[in-house]
């Protein structure tokens, strides 16, 4: 048994409940390591040239759990991996599942590096990383999944070699690159924001002007964009809940996005963690963790349609969620949501 597992198990009896992730910064490796150092025991590894294959055989897995993370927030969604699609643009590839209210994704695969299938105790998975070590995007079996499918999926895709050892990239810290205030066309940037057509240009409208997102948020004060503390996000939860509004919660990392559609029930701080805890719908956010937030609008060409959304951001201004108020594609949001972000424009307004 190699060095590594033994002291992942040493530290498993001294804190059984700690996650994989976790023991990982406590082991000084990374957790795609942790993981390929149990290969042959509690892991296999799969094949990633065969990722797109591994995806769409997830549908005979039937009821799984879709799990999403960043470093702030953890998103898990029970359901099917139904209507997934993959292709590839500028040689890289792309996965998309379209599956508002259940299992709805946006994969981007080129930056997947390893995946492996787990067992720990009664659970089984497929846990996929990138060329960092960091987790991207995790599947689970429930007690409604399709054990033999799983089986069968594995058996398959595994890996050739089974290696217990990964090598990974190291992270390379950059700073946030952000043009000076004085060489940004600040006029021509709002008038652009104020044309918008559709709200998935804005990221090519930041790209047009050289603007960083929150930079961008910063600039477009008070008319476009108003930042809200961090600490709103229980009123804002709890109001959803209250008034039984659908939300679409989008949460994001490097290579991944999974997206969440519907109502919110049942809400519960523990320790550091504020989370949904439904029953086919987890979130966990690390309150402390949430450095800034803004709501945002972006108009669109539908008459005086304007989206309202809510975005969070870690320290290092990565989006870490972002809130919309559920519509249907170009028609308005509800008004509750709109009302929603109003008031809290209005209370936080300098």
């Amino acid at each position: 048994m190699n060095t590594l597992v033994n002291q992942y198990q040493t530290l498993k009896v001294a804190q059984p409940n700690i996650r994989s992730v976790d023991a990982a910064v406590q082991l000084g490796t990374t957790e795609a390591q942790l993981i390929a150092s149990q290969v042959g025991q509690q892991a296999i590894k799969l094949n990633i040239n065969q990722i797109e294959n591994i995806l769409k055989g997830l549908k005979k897995l039937e009821h799984v759990m879709a799990l999403t993370r960043n470093g702030v927030v953890v998103s898990e969604i029970k359901g099917c991996y139904e209507k997934l699609y993959t292709s590839q643009r500028n040689n890289k590839k792309m996965g998309i599942a379209i599956n508002p209210g259940g299992i709805d994704l946006r994969l981007f695969l080129s930056q997947w590096a390893s995946v492996f299938a787990v067992k720990l105790n009664n659970m089984v998975s497929i846990q996929c990383f990138d060329k960092h070590g960091r987790a991207v995007h995790k599947i689970f079996n429930t007690d409604k999944t399709n054990l033999t499918a799983y089986q069968a999926l594995i058996s398959k895709y595994s890996d050739p070699e089974q290696s217990t050892t990964l090598v990974v990239e190291p992270i390379k810290i950059q700073e946030l690159e952000t043009t000076p205030q004085e060489n940004i066309n600040v006029a021509g940037f709002l008038t652009a924001w104020e044309n918008l057509q559709d709200v998935h240009h804005f990221p090519a409208l930041l790209t047009e002007f050289k603007v960083g997102r929150i930079q961008a948020l910063e600039l477009a004060q008070p008319n476009w964009a108003q930042e809200i503390p961090t600490a709103s996000l229980p009123l804002i939860f709890s109001t959803l809940k209250e008034q039984q509004s659908e939300v679409m919660i989008f949460v994001n990392n490097n290579a991944a996005v999974q997206i969440y559609s519907g109502a919110l029930n049942n809400l519960k701080q523990v320790g550091p963690w504020y989370n949904v805890l439904d029953e086919d719908f987890n979130l966990h956010i690390k309150n402390e963790d949430l450095a800034r937030a803004f709501v945002v609008k972006k108009p669109t060409d539908n008459g005086n349609t304007v989206v309202h959304s809510i975005e969070f951001f870690d320290e290092s201004s990565n989006t870490v969620m972002t809130l919309f108020g559920r519509r249907v594609e170009g028609k308005e949001q509800p008004k509750q949501w709109i009302t929603l972000c109003n008031k809290l424009i209005d209370s936080y307004k300098s």
